[in-house]
């Protein structure tokens, strides 16, 4: 066999297992999960829980099919007005976002 046909047949079994690679990482990938337009990416807000809320809430996420973001995001809104309520601070939050929207 010539030099130039083992090149040639190295360089097959390299793009034929790239390709292979390829085709495997492709197909583990997750759906890629768009948040709500306008939704801020540039700052991350963290939140710490302790051992049970933790196991609670990856297991409801799992049961939803939704990204940890979204969960966290939709619990957040659902709980932020009685929060606000709790601290007598409704009023303010709608000034607050009026004034935003202005």
């Amino acid at each position: 066999m010539q030099l130039t046909q083992t090149r040639s047949i190295i360089r097959s079994v390299f793009t034929f297992t790239n390709i292979l690679a390829d085709m495997y990482t492709n197909a583990q990938k997750p759906k890629q999960v768009y948040g709500p337009r306008g939704v801020t990416q540039s700052k991350i807000v963290q939140m710490r829980l302790l051992p049970p809320e933790r196991y609670l809430f990856t297991k409801l996420k799992e049961l939803l099919a939704m990204s940890e973001s979204s969960l966290s995001r939709e619990i957040y809104l659902v709980g932020l007005p009685t929060f606000l309520a709790q601290r007598g601070l409704t009023e303010w939050a709608n000034h607050t976002l009026a004034a935003l929207s202005a």
